[in-house]
C-alpha cells in the first residue's frame, strides 16, 4: 500500500493532494494485495510446518526461529524464496 499526502501552498492557496495505490502480489493474478499474501502465506506455513511435525509442540515459537530453507520449501513460504 502507498498512500502519500502532501500540504502546502500552491499558487497562494493552502491545498492538499494526496496520492493512494494498492500493489498487488503474485503472478498468478490472484486479487490480493502483496501485504495480504505475504501475511497470510507466512500464518499459513507456520501451520503447515507445525502440522507436518517440523516445529516444537508446545511453547512460543518465533518466525524467525523457523530455518529459512524449511519455511521456504513449504507449499505456502515459497511467497518468500
Amino acid at each position: 500500500m502507498i498512500f502519500v499526502t502532501v500540504r502546502g501552498i500552491k499558487d497562494g492557496r493552502l491545498t492538499q493532494e494526496s496520492y493512494a495505490k494498492k500493489i498487488y502480489g503474485g503472478e498468478d493474478g490472484a486479487p490480493w494485495s502483496a501485504i495480504q499474501l505475504t501475511t497470510a502465506s507466512a500464518i499459513c506455513a507456520m501451520v503447515d510446518l507445525h502440522r507436518d511435525g517440523r516445529l516444537p509442540a508446545s511453547g512460543f515459537v518465533r518466525q524467525e526461529q523457523v530455518d529459512f530453507g524449511d519455511f521456504t520449501a513449504n507449499r505456502f513460504g515459497r511467497v518468500y524464496a
